[in-house]
Order: structure tokens, then C-alpha cells, then sequence
């Protein structure tokens, strides 16, 4: 029976010598390979294979996996969009690094925007943030799928820093609070917004 495994590297940014490995370990198993969202897609594999590719991908490179966070997604912000209010590289690319494959209680995907129009779909995440002119806003429980939603406002005027900060808040309580297996959506809907006591979301 064919499988597949899905690989990212650190915010999605695969280098020359990361691609050939890849390339190589497609040809040597002789199966196929797609970009998708989350990385690359290696496809068409037995599932003895996939035990050997896992143990040879090139350094920097790891599975993602489904129960952890499993996509940190951003648009550049304001080092290349004219639309930009906020810098997004370095919140996405030091949430990707630091916690990009924890374990959590179901899969949690974020996404971060420079600006409104929410290029990088931060309103369809489990967290999420967008950039106005005075700073982040935070949104959380958002989701696609057969029944999309919108995530709600749960902070307003952040900071890069208060942003950083308040996404890893947001990733511990759901690994404190959730039931098992339960999605971010609904421990949120169940528990309420963790800020709501607080100016920040007025």
C-alpha cells in the first residue's frame, strides 16, 4: 500500500542543497514529489520506504506531523508588500523555530498578515494575527474545511514582541485546557477568550 510524508523546513524555506537531498531520496524510492502548503510531499512510497526516507532526509528537515503545531504561515509583510502595516518574518520565522512540531492536543495552524487583506489566512487559523497602523490584532479558533469560520478578536495593538508572547500564551493553554483530541476551535468556544478581562481587546 502507497503513503506519503509531508516535509518542512524552517519557514517553509528549502535551501539549494536541502532539494537535491530531497530529489535524490524521491529517485532512490522512486516515488513523486508536490509543493503543498504545509512543505513538500513525497508521495507514492511504500510504507517500509517512508521509515527509510525519514531516517535519511538532509539536516534542517523534518515530518510534519498532525497532532503539533503543524504550519506557521506568513505573507512578508512590510520588507515586501506596499500594503503592509507590520513586519510579519520574524514573529512567523521565531514561532517556527521554536515550536514548529510541538505536541498538541490536535493540529494547530497560524497564520500571520501584514495588513487586513489577510493574505497569509491568519482569520481561518487556530491563531492568527493581522497588522493595522497602531499594531497586531490577535484572532484565534478560526478554520476551513466543509465548515469554515472566522476567528474572533481576542487582542488588539500588539506589539511584535506582545504578539510573539501572547501566541505562545495561547499554545500553552491549549495543551493545558484542551480535552484529548479536542481541536483549538472548540476548547475556545468551551473556555472563552483567555484575554477578555483585559483592556487589550476593548
Amino acid at each position: 500500500m502507497k503513503t506519503s510524508i509531508i516535509l518542512h523546513s524552517l519557514f517553509s524555506e528549502f535551501s539549494r542543497e536541502q532539494l537535491h537531498a530531497i530529489i535524490e531520496l524521491v529517485d532512490k524510492y522512486k516515488g513523486n514529489f508536490r509543493i503543498v502548503a504545509t512543505g513538500i510531499q513525497i508521495y507514492d512510497i511504500t510504507k517500509e520506504d517512508k521509515a527509510a526516507i525519514l531516517e535519511q532526509l538532509p539536516e534542517g528537515v523534518q515530518q510534519v506531523k498532525h497532532a503539533a503545531v503543524n504550519s506557521v504561515t506568513a505573507c512578508r509583510g512590510t520588507d515586501g508588500c506596499s500594503h503592509a502595516f507590520m513586519q510579519t518574518i520574524p514573529v512567523a520565522k521565531y514561532i517556527d523555530e521554536h515550536h514548529f512540531g510541538e505536541d498538541m492536543p490536535n493540529k494547530l495552524r497560524i497564520g500571520i498578515s501584514g495588513c487586513p487583506r489577510c493574505c497569509a489566512e491568519p482569520m481561518i487559523k487556530d491563531i492568527g494575527l493581522y497588522g493595522m497602523p497602531d499594531g497586531y490584532v490577535l484572532v484565534a479558533g478560526g478554520k476551513s474545511g466543509n465548515r469554515p469560520k472566522g476567528g474572533e478578536v481576542l487582542a488588539k495593538k500588539l506589539t511584535p514582541e506582545e504578539a510573539q508572547n501572547k501566541i505562545e500564551f495561547l499554545m500553552q493553554w491549549y495543551k493545558d485546557n484542551a480535552m484529548p483530541k479536542e481541536k483549538f476551535d472548540h476548547m475556545l468556544a468551551r473556555l472563552g477568550n483567555p484575554f477578555a478581562t483585559t483592556a487589550e481587546v476593548e
